[in-house]
Parts: C-alpha cells; sequence; structure tokens
C-alpha cells in the first residue's frame, strides 16, 4: 500500500472533522429532542453509564474529565446542570477533600438507559464507524 501525500492526510482529516461536526449535531438534535439531552450531558451520562456498575459505581472528576472532549471548566457546568436536574450525585471525597465523586442517581441512570438506544441509532444512521476509518 503506497504512503499517502501530505495532500491526502490533510483531505482525510478534513473529512473525518466533516463526519464529526455532522454526526454531532445529529445526535445534539436527537437527543434534545427525544430526552430533553444536550450530547455532551449524555456523553457525561454514557461515560458513567458505561464505568460505573449499575449498583453505585463512583467516578472521580479528574477521572470523568479525561475521558471527556471538555474543557475542565465546561465539564464542571455539565455536571451542575446534570446534578441540578437530579440526573447525578456528588460527594468529596473522605480521603482526600480535594476530590469530588460524581454518580449516576436512580433517574440518571434511566435517562441514560432510555437514550442510548437512540444515540446507538443515530451513530448506526451516520454510519460513523465505516466513515471515520480512515487510515492515516
Amino acid at each position: 500500500m503506497a504512503a499517502l501525500t501530505d495532500v491526502e492526510v490533510r483531505e482525510q482529516w478534513c473529512a473525518t472533522l466533516r463526519v464529526v461536526h455532522v454526526t454531532s449535531a445529529v445526535l445534539e438534535h436527537a437527543l434534545q429532542a427525544e430526552h430533553g439531552l444536550g450530547l455532551s450531558e449524555f456523553q457525561v451520562l454514557l461515560v458513567l453509564g458505561g464505568d460505573c456498575p449499575a449498583d453505585g459505581g463512583k467516578m472521580r472528576m479528574k477521572d470523568l474529565e479525561a475521558k471527556m472532549y471538555l474543557s475542565q471548566s465546561a465539564l464542571s457546568r455539565t455536571v451542575t446542570r446534570l446534578h441540578d436536574a437530579g440526573l447525578l450525585t456528588r460527594a468529596a471525597c473522605d480521603m482526600d477533600r480535594r476530590a469530588l465523586f460524581v454518580e449516576l442517581s436512580d433517574l440518571g441512570r434511566r435517562r441514560y438507559d432510555d437514550a442510548l438506544p437512540t444515540y446507538t441509532r443515530v451513530l448506526r444512521e451516520q454510519a460513523v464507524c465505516e466513515r471515520m476509518a480512515v487510515s492515516v
């Protein structure tokens, strides 16, 4: 297989960005219309719902931040919105008062479970997996 030219690499990168932009917009619209969630809010629920067990697992904010694409301040605002809506609980760590734990509430778990099929459906419709298989 021949190596890609610099132009081809840039073109593939631009194509990937277009797929991400379009898919993000479609996800945002579907999640908001069907579940009252923004994409960033759902992404937080997705990380917590996928990584934390249903029986009450917790995640440190620092670990959540490492898995997200948001800045620290944007993530903090998103977590606050989810907390205010009753979808998350927050608690300080007993061992390190600087650490903050977040976890899905029962309502948050239900909202995540309800929205996950919508998220997956949109990804399938947008064929993200196939379009993003760009070899650089």
